[in-house]
């Protein structure tokens, strides 16, 4: 899956990715960021895509940075014309990533259906977990966008979906948009619970509106409260009344009731730095910091999508404050602790589970005295389950308690510095 003579590396400053890629979905995975997007470094521009998109190109690529800076192309990670069921369909869309006991779980867009596909690396390869859509094609639905989200206690959840608007615009019958969420079960490929909205619009088609038209869910949660974000309007709009943008609501729950935010949109086009209709984003939080980035594409009017990443900051009341597209992009955030378990879960009961921290960058300084002792702590969620003993950086966790544990390491480090890893998932089974 080559791209245009596409460069591999990219250095600081927005766009992050210097080839057409709309759509971001960002994760801190191991020791890298990745950016997962729309036929991300596949195509050099929105023009090449629709003159070669079905081809031998189609499906997805992802990039990776060790810091949020400086970017690099990872290559292809799934084709269409491996996958049976979406060989025939276009749409390669919107792709996210989780992960879960060791493995990566891809989900992605084909033909207003949502397959799954499971791989052992952040990058693949990757192999269709079904052999047939996790979300199937459905009239009155538009099997696009979607997004997981595995709460702390190991749930995780499945948004996805608008339901069609402009085509719908000419029937009697009225509009009904919303996006939808699920439960998924451990596996992270089959369904815990039936469908529900999560937002909604209603409207008659005599007063059908471009902005009625709801996309690109995005789940997190900080200091308790969930945040749902997504973008309303045109992704390839040239009219600022029209475009892209960004809303969300919060709720004490995954599942809501969701309040939207009185002070929607928070993030908007801004045309003195060449921005149109940013959106469908995701978002990163550096490791053991309240410092957040949003990760979106936008394009200059032209439909021409580029992934940008900016700052993202929060009131003392919680509200997401204005997000400000800007050319300048992230300062640099280089990953100085990785966590991995040795082993693949899930784990049974007794069983050993062996974790590997790796310091990044950390190891020496100019002179081989100031070179720091670190001392490592483990942890699953909160809880301290022990560290790592003098000159080793791993840690074998012996009286796991059954459930669900997200763990995270975090380094003390001789020059008084403290870094902390990003976090992994397991389950430990009877």
């Amino acid at each position: 899956m080559s791209s245009i003579s596409p460069p591999n590396f990219h250095g600081p400053g927005n766009p992050v990715i210097p080839l057409y890629a709309a759509d971001p979905h960002a994760e801190l995975l191991g020791d890298r960021y990745y950016i997962y997007a729309t036929h991300a470094g596949i195509y050099s521009s929105a023009k090449a895509f629709h003159e070669k998109a079905e081809g031998e190109n189609h499906g997805f690529a992802a990039w990776s940075s060790p810091d949020l800076c400086r970017w690099k192309s990872e290559g292809a990670i799934l084709r269409f014309s491996e996958i049976p069921w979406a060989r025939e369909l276009g749409d390669a869309w919107a792709p996210c990533i989780a992960e879960r006991n060791g493995r990566f779980y891809f989900y992605f867009c084909a033909g207003s259906r949502i397959g799954v596909a499971v791989g052992d690396s952040p990058i693949g390869p990757f192999h269709d977990a079904l052999g047939e859509p996790l979300v199937p094609f459905r009239a009155d639905m538009s099997a696009i966008d979607p997004m997981v989200f595995i709460d702390d206690d190991g749930q995780a959840y499945f948004y996805w979906g608008a339901v069609p608007g402009a085509w719908l615009e000419s029937t009697g019958i009225e509009i009904r948009m919303h996006l939808s969420v699920r439960q998924l079960n451990a596996d992270m490929i089959s369904f815990a619970s039936e469908e529900s909205p999560t937002i909604a619009t209603e409207k008659s088609p005599a007063g059908w509106h471009s902005l009625d038209h709801i996309e690109a869910s995005h789940v997190f949660k900080r200091e308790g409260i969930y945040y749902l974000m997504w973008s309303p309007g045109g992704f390839e709009s040239n009219d600022d009344a029209r475009a892209y943008r960004v809303h969300y609501a919060t709720s004490s729950s995954p599942l809501g009731p969701w309040k939207q935010a009185a002070n929607n949109p928070v993030l908007t086009s801004r045309r003195e730095v060449g921005v149109v209709g940013p959106g469908h984003h995701s978002t990163i939080q550096i490791p053991g910091t309240d410092e957040w980035f949003c990760v979106y594409h936008c394009h200059k009017g032209d439909a021409d999508r580029r992934t940008f990443i900016d700052r993202m900051s929060f009131a003392a009341d919680g509200s997401i404050e204005t997000i400000v597209p800007t050319l300048e992009g992230p300062p640099s955030h280089p990953i100085r602790l990785a966590l991995s378990a040795t082993q693949k879960g899930p784990y049974r009961a007794g069983e050993m589970i062996r974790l590997q921290a790796q310091l990044i960058g950390e190891t020496k300084t100019q002179t081989q005295q100031q070179a720091p002792q670190q001392r490592i702590q483990f942890f699953s969620g909160t809880e301290k389950i022990g560290e790592s003993s003098e000159n080793s950086t791993q840690f074998e966790w012996r009286e796991a308690s059954l459930g669900f544990h997200r763990l995270s390491a975090r380094a003390f480090l001789s020059c008084g510095k403290i870094v902390t890893s990003g976090p992994i998932n397991i389950d430990v089974l009877r």
